[in-house]
């Protein structure tokens, strides 16, 4: 054969073969290619993994109902992203099974990637640590300092993930307010310089190649507010933690748009951002949101992986225990906002178990479940939907002074503007009524973490202070005079920023968790009628 025949027939052969491979090599997209690509988000599903009723009475929610919508979006795009913005584990479930089924049952879901919220870290940073194990997706969260080497492995400050030959850099934030809203333990630090962090991610990540740019944040709306402001090169902010639906843009300095989104709680709706890629910035974006109702289809894998653990774990709390005669609301905006009957009944039980204590306090955040259970009985599962955290019953001996401090607090958590305790910091009360003048100037101060740092006004709201006596009658609080007073062990800690009960001296642990007593005090005097009764009075 022709020699330079031969030669030929080799470099088409070569070019033939080298087509080949190039046709299934994964290329970027050119400049002027367009693709369709859509980021599915959640927030705050807090251990969420069967549907629920809604304030609406429809049932909704579910990681099964989740990984099912998302294959079923997937099937019209190019790239689909399912991100979780933080607060999947929450509660009894993720205390009782320590986050196995919801990690494995997000694993088979798909998601792509997931920042800590709060609540991981509620039951300390050990069990997170173990949660995590069973995750089979990258963990971003950029400033957090973790001293546990096992935890500081396993959560990475950002990650880029490669969809149809885009580069999509994410990292991720956690809320300033780690330390004083959870319980993660000694080793672990928020650097509150969000923008600052921000800002040194998305360098990182451009000169890694990113060609768009994702924050995945727990520090809720005002902060990615503050961010996009300031921080370029960041096209889309996946935000959590205030419970909200948000879809906003917001200019930065680079005169490019930020998009902003939050996905509300529980997984009761899902948040769904359709737009092109190209040129490397998103174009056309469309958000909705899609109700995860009886309507949507459930994932039998997914539902495989709870399945087994729902079973027993109803089989552990369903038994009934007494029963009610009025409604517990147990509503977010309740318990956190004034007197509730839910509030009463917890506290009233503390104080009936421990008959030696005078005032009983717990904070409206530590009362969850955020809906209304009917009349009718009440099981160990109600109760852990209330009581989801299993605290340690704490007494201290107050003086009066104190007491009328951490009333102030607590009347500062009703706003307008928080500048003293948020608002899972209001106190429900037992052995004591009082007035709140919402026209008086509130509590507030600059915390650093749980720190107190600066008290800027002691606050003067609180007014009419009465203590109930044995024989059921009342007198006023005496400043001077020390009261026994019982509240929950985050509060004991300086949880939501309650510095007066974390500097009173001679705290007893009590070893006495905060559900036992409600669900004696149910037994022995069912059926219970919780009610409004005037311990809070609200002055306008």
């Amino acid at each position: 054969m022709n020699f330079r025949l031969l030669i030929l027939i080799i470099v088409a052969v070569f070019a033939v073969i080298a087509a080949l491979l190039f046709s299934f090599w994964p290329q970027s997209p050119s400049e002027d290619e367009a693709l369709t690509m859509v980021i599915i988000s959640t927030s705050d599903l807090q251990s969420q993994v069967e549907p629920f009723k809604n304030s609406t009475g429809s049932y909704v929610g579910g990681f099964g109902q989740i990984s099912a919508m998302r294959k079923a979006i997937g099937e019209d795009a190019d790239a689909t992203l399912l991100i979780s913005s933080g607060d999947d584990l929450a509660g009894t479930f993720y205390d009782m099974y320590s986050g196995r089924p919801e990690m494995e049952s997000m694993t088979a879901a798909g998601y792509d990637v997931v920042c800590p919220g709060n609540h991981e870290f509620d039951f300390g940073a050990e069990k997170y640590r173990n949660a995590i194990e069973f995750a089979g997706f990258p963990i971003v969260c950029s400033n957090m300092e973790i001293d546990d080497p096992g935890l500081g492995r396993a959560i990475v400050q950002s990650v880029i993930l490669e969809e149809s030959g885009v580069k999509i850099g994410v990292f991720g934030l956690m809320t300033p307010d780690l330390t004083r809203i959870s319980s993660p333990g000694e080793g672990v630090t928020v650097d509150p310089d969000a923008c600052g962090i921000s800002q040194q991610m998305v360098e990182e990540l451009r000169s890694s190649g990113a060609d768009l740019v994702i924050a995945i944040t727990h520090t809720g709306v005002e902060i990615d507010r503050q961010i996009a402001g300031v921080v370029p090169g960041i096209d889309l902010i996946v935000g959590g933690h205030d419970h909200e639906y948000v879809y906003e843009t917001v200019m930065g300095q680079d005169l490019r748009e930020t998009i902003i989104v939050q996905d509300g709680m529980r997984g009761e709706r899902l948040g769904i951002l359709r737009f092109t890629y190209s040129d490397k910035r998103i174009r056309n974006p469309e958000w909705s949101w899609v109700w995860l109702d009886n309507n949507t289809e459930s994932d039998p894998v997914v539902e495989g992986i709870i399945d087994p653990y729902l079973s027993q774990y109803r089989e552990r709390l369903a038994l009934a225990i007494g029963k009610t005669l009025t409604p517990l609301d147990t509503r977010t905006s309740t318990v956190r906002t004034g007197e509730a009957a839910a509030g009463n009944l917890i506290t009233d039980a503390w104080q009936d178990w421990f008959p030696e204590s005078q005032i009983v306090f717990i904070n409206g955040g530590g009362i969850r479940g955020d809906t209304v259970y009917p009349p009718g009985n009440i099981t160990y599962l109600t109760l852990y939907g209330m009581l989801p955290y299993r605290d340690e019953i704490v007494a201290i001996p107050m003086k009066g002074r104190d007491i009328r401090q951490a009333l102030e607090c607590s009347a500062s958590a009703l706003g307008p503007e928080i500048e003293g305790i948020d608002t899972g910091g209001f106190l429900q009360v037992s052995g004591l009524h009082y007035s709140i003048d919402m026209n008086e100037t509130p509590y507030s101060a600059i915390y650093n973490g749980s720190e107190i740092v600066e008290i800027k006004e002691t606050g003067s709201r609180v007014t009419d202070i009465a203590v109930e006596e044995p024989d059921g009658s009342y007198t006023p609080l005496d400043d001077e005079q020390i009261y026994v007073v019982l509240v929950n062990a985050w509060l004991a800690g300086g949880g939501d920023g309650y510095w007066i009960f974390a500097g009173s001296e001679n705290k007893t642990f009590t070893t006495v968790y905060d559900i036992d007593p409600v669900a004696e005090y149910i037994r022995k005097n069912t059926p219970v009628a919780p009610d409004i009764e005037g311990r809070i009075i609200m002055c306008e």
